[in-house]
């Protein structure tokens, strides 16, 4: 595997402890990142809360920037990751019982649908993401000072129908950025109760889509954990800020031996330099 196989994420200590105990990345919505103009739109009020990130970099050369902003210089970690390293979901009728509209299963041959959210989650936690049963999740953020790409249009109507493009939001970043050499996985997530009858079911959507419109819908969660797969959790590469401290790389040696042991432990390359 090539090092464009490969991603970057920087963190602190503590958060490297979350992820190896429970196998899992955080995906964080929109309005809660740095950039604050990344969650605006030309139309819509409060729709970033609805995209879900995990923020990334395919820069394999370490970056002080970097360190300094997201995990800082004596007491953080860079996570290096291959591309895509979710696990995917069996969802067979058996992981569905108990769910009454799992008809979406088809078993008359023995089939099952694979996901990257488990579908008993979204039809039990009452939230849906197109996301799931797509694996479509990683974009490399394009730079820009197009306004129009900035701030997007989200709602298109006419006099029967309106359209809300979420999609559009969370890939497009100000020029100011350009240093990050950002990818990032993109989930939209909006509460709506899958498991319930089809009349049920509109009229939930109608009200769903009035509230995003008047900017008063709440998000269902304000964090999504996503488990990794087995065999990219085991070849996870974890490197040591360049100012690390004695206690920290103690520290972060027994959460690999604990947690992860196949995992590759290595100092910086600006050890010694800064």
């Amino acid at each position: 595997m090539n090092n464009n196989d490969y991603l970057y994420h920087y963190t602190s200590v503590e958060i490297l402890a979350l992820i190896l105990k429970n196998r899992s990345i955080r995906f964080n919505s929109l309005d809660k990142m740095d950039d604050l103009q990344e969650q605006e739109t030309s139309d819509l009020r409060n729709i970033g809360q609805f995209i879900y990130i995990s923020s990334w970099t395919d820069d394999e050369t370490e970056s002080i920037p970097m360190w300094n902003m997201y995990a800082s210089l004596d007491r953080g970690v860079r996570i290096r990751l291959k591309k895509n390293p979710f696990k995917l979901y069996e969802n067979t009728a058996e992981s569905l019982s108990g769910i009454s509209r799992s008809s979406i299963i088809d078993t008359s041959q023995g089939k099952s649908l694979k996901s990257m959210i488990p579908l008993y989650d979204i039809f039990s936690k009452g939230f849906f993401t197109n996301q799931a049963i797509n694996p479509e999740l990683l974009f490399q953020v394009e730079y820009t000072s197009d306004k129009d790409k900035l701030y997007p249009k989200m709602l298109t109507s006419d006099d029967n129908h309106f359209a809300i493009r979420l999609g559009d939001l969370g890939k497009h970043k100000n020029l100011h950025w350009e240093f990050q050499k950002e990818w990032r996985y993109v989930m939209e997530i909006i509460p709506f109760n899958l498991n319930q009858s089809p009349e049920a079911m509109f009229k939930e959507f109608i009200v769903l889509a009035n509230n995003i419109r008047s900017g008063t819908a709440k998000q269902p969660f304000p964090y999504y954990d996503m488990f990794l797969d087995d065999e990219a959790f085991a070849d996870m590469q974890i490197t040591l800020s360049p100012r690390i401290g004695a206690g920290s790389r103690v520290i972060v040696q027994d959460l690999i031996e604990k947690y992860n042991p196949s995992a590759d432990l290595k100092d910086s390359c600006l050890l010694g330099l800064i």
